[in-house]
C-alpha cells in the first residue's frame, strides 16, 4: 500500500506537458465508506467554472492544518470516480483505514486553471488559501485570477495592504492593551499597530511568497489579512527568495 502511494504521488506531482498545476480543494461533509479498501469524498466547485476535473483524474488527500492541529500529511490516494454537476466525488484509498477523513480536509490535483495572470493571487487560490477583510468577506475567490491581469492584481494587493493599514490604526486607537514591541524580522524594535500602519506593498508581497512556499499552514482556509500579516510580523518575519 504504501508503494501504491509512493507511486501515486510522484505521477501526480510530477512535471508534464500538460502544464497543469496542483491545486487545493476541500471536501465537503459527504464522506462515505465505499468499501473496506475505498472511501468517497466529495468537493464542489462554484457553479460558474467547467471541466477543471475529469473523470479518473488521480488525487491526493492530505489533513487540513485547522482539522489536526498542524498535522498535514497525506492520508491517501485515488482517483475521481463520478462527476455530477458541480460535485465531484473521489474514491480514495487510505494509507491508515483508522485515520478517517473529515470535512475541509484537502484534495490536491492537477488541473488546467485559465488564469490570465499567474501572480500572488493565482498562488493564493492554488492552495484554496483565501484572504478576508476585516470586518468578513473574501477578497478574491476561486474564479478570480481568470479575469486578473498584473495591473489589477496590483489593485487588488492594495486593497489588502489598505487592509492591514485601516486595521493598525482602529487598533492603536482602541488602546486595548494589545500593542506589542517586535523583536527580530523586519520590523524589529517597532510596536506592531504602528508598524501595520507602515506597511508597504513589497513587505506585503514577501508575506505571500513566504505563505506560497509555506501553505500548508493556511491551505483550505479563509484568513483576516490584518490578523495573519500581523502575525507574520511578530514571528520575525520569515521570508523566502522571491524570483
Amino acid at each position: 500500500m504504501f508503494l501504491l502511494f509512493c507511486i501515486f504521488s510522484s505521477l501526480l506531482f510530477a512535471q508534464d506537458s500538460t502544464k497543469k498545476d496542483i491545486f487545493v480543494f476541500n471536501i465537503t461533509d459527504y464522506i462515505v465508506s465505499a468499501s473496506d479498501s475505498l472511501t468517497l469524498v466529495q468537493l464542489q466547485l462554484p457553479a460558474n467554472v467547467n471541466d477543471l476535473i475529469s473523470s479518473g483524474q488521480m488525487s491526493i488527500l492530505k489533513h487540513n492544518f485547522t482539522n489536526k492541529k498542524e498535522d498535514t500529511a497525506a492520508t491517501g490516494w485515488g482517483r475521481c470516480q463520478l462527476i455530477k454537476g458541480d460535485y465531484y466525488y473521489f474514491g480514495i484509498r487510505l494509507y491508515n483505514k483508522t485515520d478517517k477523513p473529515v470535512a475541509n480536509d484537502l484534495i490536491y490535483t492537477k488541473i488546467n486553471y485559465p488564469a490570465n495572470y499567474k501572480g500572488s493571487i493565482y498562488d493564493m487560490i492554488k492552495n484554496a488559501i483565501y484572504f478576508d477583510h476585516v470586518t468578513d468577506g473574501p477578497f478574491y475567490d476561486f474564479a478570480t485570477a481568470m479575469t486578473l491581469d498584473k495591473q489589477k492584481e496590483n489593485v487588488l494587493l492594495d486593497s489588502l495592504l489598505a487592509d492591514i493599514r485601516y486595521t493598525g490604526k482602529v487598533m492603536q486607537e482602541q488602546n486595548n492593551g494589545q500593542d506589542q514591541n517586535i523583536s527580530g524580522g523586519i520590523f524589529d524594535g517597532k510596536k506592531l499597530f504602528a508598524a501595520m500602519q507602515m506597511a508597504t506593498v513589497d513587505q506585503l508581497k514577501k508575506f505571500l511568497s513566504y505563505v506560497t512556499a509555506r501553505p500548508q499552514r493556511y491551505a483550505g482556509n479563509h484568513w483576516k489579512i490584518a490578523e495573519t500579516f500581523a502575525t507574520w510580523m511578530t514571528s520575525k518575519t520569515p521570508t523566502v527568495a522571491i524570483e
